[in-house]
């Protein structure tokens, strides 16, 4: 009688990881089944937008569905897009810096509430209140976003310590009371590194280097130099008049090698597909966080009735969402990029491209787009087309 009870309950034990890994195993297949749509999603924006060159990679349960490479890294030579290339990522540049400060935090070395002169103190103390490295990194701290400052002067210049970004916006007048009011900004992130500097006694390049790139194995991603020959480089196209944003969809502009290294921790990063497809995988449980990290990472941060939509370096998906997600695209001048993390599918999307195509300030190739393509794989009702 003992026995027989034993064996029902360890079968009743065992029904529901059963029960998970065939319904894994179907969805699976039924991406598999869907590639072609998969692709076609990829050639038809390639094909609206006049891409110059597109990386597209879909992976399920640590599967890659598809990797699709469609154009030219380098129009000029006819030299096409492939696995191995490396293309800027801009703002996902935020995802590793917030990941970064999550890993200091774990080890004792930041305060998330502590007042950010604590590891900067050559930040000034402002009248309108406490700055936070948790505020930072959910863009509350009311510090500005980007001004005329972006001239052809700061894209000439390069900055090896991140320090000497601070004097770019250090001495400003706060746009909002830190906590009252989510802004944007990339400035903030910056001030997030040079916290992550402090406090960890290494270069904050060298910190994200070693304690999460090299953790993850991440080849063929790094922070960009426009100084230096790097292999691989897709270079940078553009439909929009890199100066004044006009558009001429009769001609491409090729983008100059502007050094966004006065940004370094917001948005100068480069990557591939598959590099940034095993960054998001490993989010998705502790191993390269702890899951007291993850749980900070997926929760949106509140100050009061006030809710940021951004956490550590990713976007949020609320809790009404029918899917957990946290994302991150970025743009600058020549290129877009998008990544998209499915925690409970096991489900990373990736979407870079080397150019500013017709259309593209609608957000569709680092939004809409990765949203189509994981309904797609899932077999989940379509989102509406962007207008």
């Amino acid at each position: 009688m003992r026995r027989g009870l034993l064996c029902l309950l360890m079968l009743i034990a065992g029904a529901a990881p059963l029960q998970v890994a065939a319904q894994s195993s179907r969805q699976l297949a039924g991406c598999r089944d869907r590639r072609q749509a998969l692709r076609d999603a990829l050639a038809d924006i390639q094909r609206r937008q006049r891409n110059v060159g597109l990386s597209g990679l879909v992976m399920l349960g640590g599967e890659t569905v598809i990797a699709e490479n469609l154009g030219y890294a380098d129009l000029e030579n006819q030299v096409p897009v492939t696995n191995e290339t490396r293309f800027g990522v801009a703002s996902i540049t935020k995802a590793f810096t917030g990941l970064a400060l999550l890993k200091l935090h774990e080890a004792g070395r930041i305060d998330l509430d502590a007042p950010i002169q604590r590891y900067v103190p050559a930040f000034p103390v402002k009248p309108a209140g406490v700055i936070t490295p948790r505020l930072l990194a959910a863009h509350l701290a009311g510090i500005r976003h980007w001004g005329n400052e972006r001239n052809a002067a700061l894209y000439a210049r390069h900055f090896d310590d991140v320090n000497d970004v601070l004097a770019l916006f250090k001495d400003d007048t706060l746009v909002a009371s830190p906590g009252t009011k989510m802004s944007y900004s990339s400035y903030g992130y910056n001030l997030i590194a040079a916290a992550i500097q402090s406090a960890s006694g290494a270069r904050y390049q060298d910190y994200v280097n070693r304690e999460i790139i090299s953790k993850l194995g991440l080849a063929n991603t790094g922070f960009d130099d426009v100084r230096r020959v790097q292999p691989h480089r897709a270079r940078r196209y553009s439909y929009f008049d890199p100066w004044t944003f006009a558009v001429d969809s009769n001609a491409v502009y090729r983008v100059p090698d502007w050094d966004y290294s006065h940004n370094m921790a917001g948005g100068n990063m480069y990557s591939t597909a598959a590099d940034l497809a095993r960054f998001g995988r490993a989010i998705e449980r502790p191993g390269l966080l702890s899951k007291e990290s993850l749980d900070l990472l997926y929760r949106r941060p509140r100050v009061g009735a006030v809710e940021a939509t951004m956490s550590f370096g990713f976007f949020v998906s609320d809790s009404a969402a029918p899917h957990r997600l946290l994302n991150i695209g970025g743009s600058n001048a020549g290129l877009q990029s998008g990544l998209f993390v499915f925690p409970d599918e096991d489900l990373v999307i990736v979407v870079l491209a080397n150019t500013w195509g017709i259309g593209s300030n609608s957000g569709e190739m680092n939004g809409v787009l990765l949203s189509r393509l994981a309904a797609i794989c899932m077999g989940w009702p379509q989102p509406p087309p962007v207008k």
